[in-house]
């Protein structure tokens, strides 16, 4: 374990505020980023599942936990498409009181990790439930179309 992974593992115990997470994610990202907010924390979700990439699609629900991203559920599976449900207090509480809720991060590390899984181009995107409280994360990928 390095200097880095010691580091992450010792944040893992840290409680932080759900309100200092949300003050950065949903007011001083999107003011930073005006229209590009959603394709940049798209880009950023792949960026952060390349430097933690995991073993198999059923390790990215504990990496959502740990992260305080929600609980991720897998929901459907086909030959080329995995559906996820996120949910959780924070999930509810940005669709509540935002707008235009963004769940790009996520489902950018979703893409991400799955196209490193399977070794084929894949996308991913997001529908907010906002009555039911969840968001239908789907990732779909092409056998056709290598990585």
């Amino acid at each position: 374990m390095n200097k880095y992974e010691a580091n992450l593992a010792q944040l893992k115990e840290l409680e932080v505020s759900a309100y200092a997470y949300e003050l950065i994610r949903e007011v001083v990202l999107p003011d930073m980023l005006g229209q590009d907010y959603a394709d940049m924390m798209y880009w950023a979700g792949k960026n952060l599942a390349r430097k933690f990439p995991l073993e198999s699609w059923e390790n990215i629900p504990a990496f959502f936990h740990d992260a305080g991203w929600g609980t991720l559920t897998m929901v459907h599976s086909k030959k080329q498409e995995l559906e996820f449900e996120l949910e959780g207090p924070l999930v509810s509480n940005r669709l509540k009181f935002q707008k235009e809720p963004c769940f790009q991060l996520e489902a950018g590390f979703i893409a991400e990790q799955i196209q490193q899984m399977n070794e084929h181009i894949a996308e991913s995107y997001e529908q907010v439930k906002k009555r039911a409280g969840k968001v239908a994360l789907t990732v779909k990928w092409d056998l056709k179309d290598p990585a």
